[in-house]
């Protein structure tokens, strides 16, 4: 039940009251922040969020087509070039004929990649830690679950096993 002012009136919740009422709305700033975190551990690579995803990827594939990583991190097969084109001149992946295929490119690790990769798991786990320092182990695995259960399966991150398949 509302409170009422004096006068008879309901009380109308404060700004932030309403606003952290909305769950929407708590999944989007926890999401910004979490964003924030982890675009601060990146730059220090000089790397973006999307380069993330597609190291991420590649590391899941191992040696993989463009058009995979493409597919597996959700981007348009013509933005992926670029942003391997950018990996590929840091010297962290390497294109070769896909031996399969002499059509298409094979995307890998180079040394340097992985170590990169190394170096990026561990930023990833302080960004997290930081972010989920308020909860306890339980809350943190509680919340990853319910975090897989909302991810739709036109993400295509779930595999066929984990999502029921």
């Amino acid at each position: 039940m509302a409170s009422r002012k004096s006068g008879g009136r309901p009380a109308t919740p404060s700004p932030s009251a309403a606003l952290t009422s909305s769950t929407g709305f708590l999944l989007a700033r926890v999401g910004a922040e979490s964003r924030r975190l982890w675009t601060q551990a990146l730059a220090d690579l000089e790397l973006r969020p999307s380069h993330y995803a597609v190291l991420m990827a590649l590391a899941a594939l191992g040696p993989t087509s463009q058009q995979q990583l493409a597919q597996l991190t959700g981007m348009d097969p013509r933005n992926a070039v670029p942003l391997i084109d950018h990996l590929e001149d840091r010297g962290l992946v390497e294109r070769a004929p896909d031996p399969e295929d002499r059509r298409r490119h094979s995307i890998s690790f180079t040394p340097a990649g992985t170590d990169a990769m190394r170096r990026l798991r561990r930023a990833g786990v302080t960004a997290e830690d930081e972010l989920l320092a308020a909860l306890t182990e339980a809350e943190r695995e509680e919340l990853h679950g319910l975090l897989l259960k909302l991810l739709p399966p036109s993400v295509g991150l779930l595999d066929k096993e984990r999502a029921g398949g």
